[in-house]
């Protein structure tokens, strides 16, 4: 076989078969062990085994110390999922004290989450546990009470704009082709301390919700998420979530007492609104909210450390 058919055999086998890669948006690092990506709803716990040795192979351990250390990571696996805010109102622990049953079905499917390692893909004496913040789990921990799709936008409370009398709806829209060409939204909330959420609400000066919950179906924010958080901008790296021609805002403040929301001009609002009605943008949840890079100190870091380049196999 020729030199010059050669290569390309090889370029197309390595093209297709390399595994895609995620789009994991922000990285949110609980204590030295624990990671959720925002973006792709990721949720992992990396735990050590008592008594492993750097030296020691893991044929070695024992089963009762790896089981352990699953244990002992599923139940961190569960706080973490806990942690976690509905909005603004509510974390998954404070919905779920409310109804056993949810959180019976909660903790089972974390008891019974995707566990791997010691192995050829993890560090040596360590076990790792994950689960989504997506589908099933979504599904269990997305309040009913929720008005999915009901069309009504929410009000704030305290007005931040003027014209806070007049409904979205009566507002002026940007209409027309250069509405219909957006592929998405990026809002840009960076410097803002922004609190990720599951439901969170996407403001205009005018007092009303431009994007939430009240426009998306509960099945596409199940699967997909409300938005997705990330830390960088770069567009081919976001183009994943919101496509190639995204409409960028900025966001001027955050709002409620966990910072869970943000407000945007009511010029902004408007085309958002606009740019929702107007494609598969609220199917497709393909909205992205920019926030600050997390801090890094010591324990942070090192989970970040082991989050990259561990991902299912």
């Amino acid at each position: 076989m020729s030199f010059r058919i050669f290569v390309p055999i090889i370029l197309a086998f390595l093209l297709f078969t390399a595994p895609a890669q995620a789009f994991d948006g922000l990285v949110q690092a609980f204590g030295a062990d624990g990671t959720i990506a925002w973006g792709s709803g990721d949720l992992a716990v990396v735990r050590s085994i008592e008594g492993a040795a750097t030296d020691e192979s893991d044929a070695a351990l024992s089963p009762l110390s790896v089981r352990k250390a699953v244990v002992q990571a599923r139940k961190r696996l569960l706080d973490m999922v806990l942690s976690v805010r509905i909005d603004g109102h509510q974390t998954v622990g404070a919905f779920l004290s409310g109804d056993s049953d949810l959180a019976a079905q909660v903790r089972g499917l974390i008891q019974n989450s995707l566990y791997r390692g010691p192995g050829l893909y993890d560090a040596a004496g360590t076990v790792r546990v994950s689960e989504q913040l997506r589908g099933q789990l979504a599904e269990l921990i997305l309040p009913n009470t929720v008005q999915f799709q009901s069309g009504i936008p929410p009000r704030l409370s305290t007005a931040t704009g003027q014209g806070v009398m007049d409904m979205p709806d009566n507002a002026p829209e940007e209409v027309g082709s250069g509405t219909r060409g957006y592929t998405g939204v990026i809002v840009d909330a960076r410097g803002l301390k922004l609190t990720p959420a599951l439901a969170p609400v996407i403001y205009g000066q005018d007092g009303f919700g431009a994007y939430g919950y009240f426009q998306v179906g509960r099945t596409n924010v199940a699967d997909k998420g409300m938005v997705a958080y990330a830390v960088d901008d770069n567009p081919k790296v976001l183009a994943e979530r919101v496509g190639n021609r995204p409409l960028m805002v900025k966001a001027l403040s955050a709002y409620g007492s966990w910072r869970t929301d943000v407000v945007i001009a009511a010029s902004d609002a408007r085309l958002v609104r606009a740019v929702v009605k107007t494609g598969s943008i609220a199917d497709g949840c393909k909205v992205v909210i920019l926030v600050d890079a997390p801090e890094k100190s010591p324990e942070n870091a090192g989970a970040a450390r082991k989050a990259e380049g561990e991902g299912d196999a």
